[in-house]
């Protein structure tokens, strides 16, 4: 809110292209904490306000998660207005761009015919107005996004970025690093996502402040991608630091849908279906109090998720059945309603679901549907996801060579990029099929170092017993494990005994000594044995 003694921008129609007033929305692109700028916000309609300021005011109000406010004041000027008015022509740009932006805040898609509308809008644009040129691109991209068109969505992100830049409109590039982002992570490439999160921070820390939030946004968007990568602490501490900024400052679907995802999974991980469904309860009260109907439908598959993970077959049938998702169909388009972003991770629940239900030969079916889906958007993330899905189908089969093949499968799509959560998130009952990929048995192609070494760290989470409620009792119970394998190397078990007690192969045997071995700076069995005694883990 602006003080009283701060005197307000004077207020001056302006063309299209015209930037240098401080009530024309692309000052705010150019620089959100201009003094005097938040007073755009504060103007609401009347006699008197010109339509520049309107759409300024409007821009600024869906900025800051007041969209009705925003609504409003588009309403007014469309309503103060008629056909003869000149405004209505100089401002009729301006119009649809600000429109877009308060309908993205709304939580209403951008469909074709807008996408239509603002291509037409870009060949009249003046050369000069870079950052009129950049939010129709910024639109472009949002639309191909939620269509799940990642191809499209990255090409017109990239256009963005570069007219906001020449435009002078660095904090308006800085949205697109959150697209490009997503993009990256839902096609597999969690490294590229967090170096595309790493450099927008590098880039916020060029502007004044945290304008609008920005930071959080980036820490909850981050967050998604570390939970894939099975760094929880990292997971949970971002956002931790970001929840109450996103909350108080931000309508924006995108990364609220994330912030609350990562939420409920950690609560599951952490403390089972209560824990999930306590923070799915408060998304589901934010989507409500927000308006925002794709937000709720979203929160319904995690809680479907949940659900299904814990067993309760009946009651995430109900909850698929409330939202309009038939299992029994095999239509991998069913979902109409979703956003195309996320449409795979419905895909992923109702092929989850199947095959918890025991419908394995159904669940194939459903899998062979959905796949084509994920090849044909990129989705390559929710691709690994089905096949892992497909190989627990498989086993139920007693296909265990189908199951093993499904499995690698999954991992040789993502190459070399720390994946972790989507194997352990389907349980132990993956456990046989990870262990006789480790071991050889039923594979064609033998695996490669890389592969080895993950599904070896995988086998050794299941065995150390995972991830625990709070960092110090998941090292007490890795420090349990390795005081298991000294006590056992203290009385001469071979690797293959060691197997049979823990419960693994020999080869996951050798994984763990190794690490151990590493931590204790030694290279064999005695000296690990004596510097174990020494140091007070094991007894003499």
């Amino acid at each position: 809110m602006v003080q009283n003694n701060l005197e307000k921008p004077k207020r001056a129609t302006s063309t299209v292209g015209h930037t240098d007033h401080n009530n024309d929305w692309r000052s705010y692109m150019r620089a959100p904490n201009m003094p005097g700028l938040d007073a755009i916000a504060t103007d609401r309609p009347g006699d008197g306000v010109s339509p520049q300021a309107m759409l300024a005011s409007a821009f600024v109000l869906a900025k800051i998660g007041d969209p009705t406010g925003a609504r409003e004041q588009l309403r007014h000027m469309t309503s103060a207005t008629n056909e003869t008015d000149p405004a209505v022509g100089t401002h009729a740009a301006d119009l649809l761009l600000v429109d877009a932006h308060v309908r993205v805040y709304e939580d209403r898609a951008l469909t074709e015919e807008h996408s239509a509308r603002l291509k037409r809008l870009l060949s009249t644009l003046p050369a000069s107005d870079q950052v009129g040129q950049a939010l129709t691109f910024n639109h472009l991209s949002t639309a191909a996004l939620h269509r799940g068109e990642f191809d499209r969505a990255q090409d017109h992100a990239e256009n963005a970025i570069r007219l906001y830049l020449l435009g002078g409109a660095q904090f308006g590039s800085l949205h697109m690093h959150t697209h490009l982002g997503q993009i990256r992570m839902m096609r597999g490439d969690l490294t590229g996502a967090i170096a595309q999160y790493d450099q927008m921070e590098r880039s916020l820390d060029q502007l004044d402040g945290d304008p609008q939030g920005l930071r959080a946004i980036c820490k909850a968007l981050k967050s998604e991608v570390y939970y894939e990568m099975n760094k929880m602490g990292d997971a949970q501490s971002l956002l931790a630091d970001a929840l109450t900024s996103i909350e108080q400052t931000d309508a924006w679907l995108d990364v609220l849908a994330a912030t609350y995802r990562v939420r409920a999974r950690l609560a599951f991980v952490q403390a089972g279906l209560p824990g999930a469904l306590s923070e799915l309860a408060h998304a589901d009260a934010a989507a409500r109090d927000r308006q925002m109907p794709r937000l709720a439908r979203l929160m319904a598959v995690e809680r479907i998720r949940a659900l299904t993970l814990s067993d309760e077959i009946k009651t995430a049938n109900i909850e698929m059945q409330r939202i309009g998702l038939d299992p029994g169909k095999l239509d991998a388009n069913q979902p109409q309603m979703d956003w195309g972003l996320r449409h795979g991770t419905t895909n992923v629940a109702i092929a989850r679901w199947l095959v918890r239900a025991r419908r394995a030969k159904r669940a194939l079916d459903f899998v062979d549907l959905a796949e084509e889906n994920a090849i044909r958007g990129g989705q390559l993330l929710s691709l690994a996801k089905l096949r892992v899905i497909r190989a627990q189908a498989h086993l139920q089969l007693n296909g265990r060579s189908d199951a093993t093949s499904a499995l690698l499968s999954s991992i040789r799509l993502l190459g070399k990029q720390p994946f972790r959560r989507f194997i352990l998130d389907e349980g132990l009952s993956l456990q046989p099929v990870v262990q006789a990929a480790l071991d050889g048995e039923r594979v064609k192609v033998p695996i490669d170092t890389v592969q080895r070494h993950q599904l070896s760290e995988i086998m050794h989470h299941w065995s150390s017993g995972g991830i625990s409620s709070t960092e110090g009792q998941s090292r007490d119970r890795q420090g349990d494990s390795k005081r298991r394998y000294l006590e056992l190397l203290a009385q001469g078990f071979s690797n293959k005994e060691i197997g049979r007690v823990m419960g693994v192969s020999s080869n996951t045997v050798k994984y763990h000594l190794k690490q151990i071995y590493g931590e204790l700076h030694v290279h064999n069995r005695a000296r690990a044995v004596s510097q174990a005694r020494m140091l007070g883990i094991i007894d003499d």
